[in-house]
């Protein structure tokens, strides 16, 4: 361990903090994810902090060495309080000891891999049982037999390491506990439970993580929409039933990331835009278990299925406390997650841009989802049709960059429209949007002729 040793020392934050604490004889530990990185070869900005309640005073000379301050999180009363530094890539979080040593602390932390601790001021290492062993097997594996029931929310995140941490396995006994225990997870509030599913969805195998999910049976129980989609037959455009399209789906977004590169497009997404696709990926074909039906022929049909699914995903966006921002995100990609598949060979350059105009902002995440769909829907129908959705995309996301089919001037007002005896109302809109309809479509380029059209269009 001389080696980690050393690395600590090498870290500017750390050897400031070690010396602090060595000459105010405080008690400090670093411990987690920073020493389970460092072992691992992959070290990180991410420190974590605990310290005796008794020493809370050591509080504020740290943030006098380190020039930054912390804020609080957590509720004091329920003894969850962290303090907490972020700052560019790096961030600190300080809590203060479980118990009355760092080897209480350690015992009640959640998994083998993050229960080690180092003193910054003895420089002495303090670890459980077996966890130096699982760091080097990779094994995820819980402290002990309570550390579910003390945090059932360890179930979620023992499935965000397996996304995380590379080459990483569960042991079979958590496996086997968190299949158990599965609905301990229903008593957690949304938030908390949505914080752990996005990071999963971030993380660079979300595939991974939704697979375990549903293995698990937390897919399910969190969300129990999804149990009418399991061996939910389709039509020759899917090769799979609709959960199984689902989860490939899911995998298949890093492929239409991929096929944008290779064709030479160029798409910027926020954190808040990735998740809003993942999410409407998963939720985009709930309402086919509302709709299922076979014609006269045989075939399977869908009808409507989009409006069934922006229900479905309505009601588990409100259990599970989604933003109003990213729940409209997501409902309006379901709303229109038909339309690009649905076009034709022959379908006109007006059309699309109409479609860009009309989907808005949220077009290069439309472009992704339908390509994730088409990829995961490997019917002999669809299969046929994979050139004309690809060059629809690939047109589509030329258009999106015309910045005038998505945000057009404004060539006329409500003013003018109501300067030809018109009263303030819907009406007035549904006139303006026919106007811009119209602009981007390109039949109207100037204010002249948008006057011109609403005259002789809508004159009274």
């Amino acid at each position: 361990m001389e080696n980690i040793k050393q690395e600590i020392h090498k870290d500017p934050i750390l050897s400031k903090l070690s010396r602090l604490a060595k000459e105010k004889k405080t008690p400090l530990f670093l411990v987690g994810g920073y020493l389970r990185d460092l072992l691992l070869g992959t070290p990180r900005k991410d420190f974590d902090f605990v310290l005796p309640k008794d020493a809370s005073m050591f509080i504020a000379i740290m943030e006098e060495v380190l020039c930054l301050h912390f804020f609080k999180v957590g509720k004091e009363e329920m003894n969850t309080t962290t303090y907490r530094i972020i700052k560019e890539d790096m961030s600190i979080d300080l809590t203060f000891l479980q118990g009355e040593t760092i080897e209480e602390d350690l015992q009640r932390r959640d998994f083998t891999i993050n229960a080690i601790a180092f003193s910054l001021q003895d420089e002495f290492f303090h670890y459980v049982e077996g966890s130096l062993e699982d760091i080097q097997k990779k094994l995820i594996r819980t402290v002990s037999n309570h550390s579910i029931d003390q945090d059932p929310l360890r179930m979620l995140r023992a499935i965000r390491y397996l996304c995380t941490l590379d080459g990483f396995v569960m042991d079979e006994e958590l496996k086997e506990e968190i299949s158990l225990k599965k609905g301990m997870i229903l008593s957690l509030p949304g938030e908390r439970i949505k914080t752990e599913l996005d990071q999963i969805l971030l993380s660079p195998r979300p595939a991974i993580g939704i697979k375990s999910l549903y293995e698990s049976n937390l897919l399910l129980t969190l969300f129990p929409e999804f149990k009418g989609l399991e061996n939910l037959g389709q039509n020759e455009h899917h090769h799979l039933d609709v959960l199984s399209h689902t989860l490939l789906m899911v995998e298949k977004i890093s492929w239409a990331f991929d096929w944008v590169a290779r064709n030479h497009q160029e798409i910027c997404l926020t954190q808040e835009d990735r998740l809003s696709l993942y999410y409407a990926a998963l939720f985009h074909d709930i309402g086919k278990q509302d709709t299922y039906s076979k014609d006269e022929k045989g075939k399977v049909h869908f009808l409507d299925h989009e409006s069934f699914s922006i229900q479905a995903a309505e009601r588990i966006m409100e259990r599970v406390r989604f933003s109003n921002l990213m729940k409209n995100k997501i409902l309006h990609l379901i709303k229109n997650h038909m339309r690009i598949l649905n076009l034709s060979r022959e379908t006109k350059e007006t059309a699309l841009k109409r479609l860009v105009h009309q989907v808005g902002d949220e077009t290069p995440l439309l472009v992704l989802h339908t390509l994730s769909d088409k990829e995961a829907s490997r019917g002999i129908l669809s299969i046929q049709i994979d050139e004309v959705v690809e060059n629809h995309c690939l047109r589509i996301l030329k258009l999106f960059n015309e910045k005038d089919i998505v945000h057009p001037p404004s060539f006329i007002t409500g003013h003018d429209v109501m300067a030809l005896g018109y009263s303030s109302g819907p009406r007035v809109g549904e006139i303006l949007n026919f106007i811009r309809q119209k602009q981007v479509e390109g039949e109207i380029k100037n204010r002249e002729e948008a006057l011109k059209v609403l005259r002789e269009k809508f004159g009274i």
